[in-house]
């Protein structure tokens, strides 16, 4: 001991470490796992049945973030869902006009389906990277997604270029309000196309994209701290 201090030898910190990540990644895990499960949907001919559905369901006690948690969903959007509620801390939808909600919520889905491809850009590279797929030197030394930045600059640039003239040509094509319209319907990749059903698919792909964004957060900062790829950390 140092003034007083218990000492603790490296086994004992890397024990410690190691056991408090396990159970960070657990908790994820369980608080994740609510954006995957089948949402409730009303019988209704609105597209927002499923959030009439989410507010017909038994009352629950919300966790309480602030004073718009627990609130009656005042906008008309989708996206409410329990435990949490009504989830607006910073009051952004009491601040917006009616324009400016419908462009949060074509930029929230946006982020969020960009966010799921992000995810799968993390874990294939280094999946490949783990089994010398394309040889030692590639994503070296750490075998993470972020040596990209430093090892492959050029792809790296060439993904946010490629972005860009998604992006560009999203908004020259669309309008305001129509904007996450992908044609996913028009190539008839879903043949079922009632109401209720659109609800209950935007509502999926909404909760989705809000998970792979906690994830891709979470994953650039365990990166940044401990330089060890994703799936190497949850094997251990």
């Amino acid at each position: 001991a140092v003034h007083g201090l218990p000492f603790f030898s490296i086994t004992q910190i890397i024990t410690l470490y190691t056991t408090t990540m396990k159970l960070a990644v657990i908790s994820t895990l369980f608080a994740g796992a609510a954006a995957f499960a089948p949402a409730p949907v009303a019988k209704s001919g609105s597209a927002l049945s499923a959030t009439r559905a989410v507010k017909d369901a038994p009352k629950k006690k919300n966790i309480t973030f602030g004073a718009a948690a627990g609130n009656v969903n005042p906008t008309g959007l989708i996206g409410d869902l329990p435990p949490v509620g009504f989830f607006d801390p910073a009051g952004f939808a009491a601040k917006a006009s009616p324009e400016e909600l419908i462009r949060y919520r074509e930029v929230e889905i946006m982020h969020g389906r960009f966010a799921q491809l992000a995810i799968i850009g993390f874990l294939v590279p280094e999946n490949y990277a783990a089994q010398g797929a394309y040889g030692d030197d590639f994503l070296a030394p750490t075998g993470t997604a972020l040596e990209a930045v430093n090892t492959d600059p050029l792809w790296l640039g060439l993904t946010l270029g490629v972005i860009a003239c998604l992006e560009t040509i999203r908004l020259l094509e669309t309008e305001p309000g129509t904007r996450t319209n992908a044609k996913i319907l028009e190539t008839g990749l879903y043949p079922e196309q009632s109401e209720e059903k659109l609800a209950e698919y935007s509502l999926k792909e909404l909760q989705n994209g809000r998970l792979a964004m906690l994830a891709f957060a979470g994953a650039v900062a365990q990166e940044l701290v401990n330089e060890t790829p994703l799936l190497l950390n949850l094997q251990n």
